[in-house]
């Protein structure tokens, strides 16, 4: 029964990414959260549709990974949580001004 409740809090969007988040932001009630490849969020970034950061630091150097960021992003960090097992979580707003 719990699986039906998640299923009706969960929306696919197929239209114009901008629009589809701008509208879901003018509504009233819980945050908006995005999961999603490294283009999904570096056009998100670019539409300046992403408030808010959470990076998770992980103690394993891979050498490489995913761009994201296409430009420079000023951020501010608002909270960071370490956890026992090394992973760092910091969480930034985007810095205006």
């Amino acid at each position: 029964m719990r699986r039906n409740h998640a299923r009706a809090h969960v929306r696919v969007e197929n239209n114009d990414l901008a629009a589809a988040v701008n509208q879901l932001k003018r509504n009233t009630g819980k945050d908006i959260v995005v999961y999603g490849g490294a283009s999904f969020v570096s056009s998100s970034i670019r539409a300046g549709l992403i408030d808010e950061f959470h990076f998770f630091v992980n103690p394993t150097a891979i050498g490489k990974g995913m761009q994201v960021f296409t430009a420079r992003v000023p951020l501010k960090l608002v909270a960071s949580t370490r956890y026992p097992s090394g992973i760092v979580v910091n969480g930034y707003t985007v810095f205006a001004g």
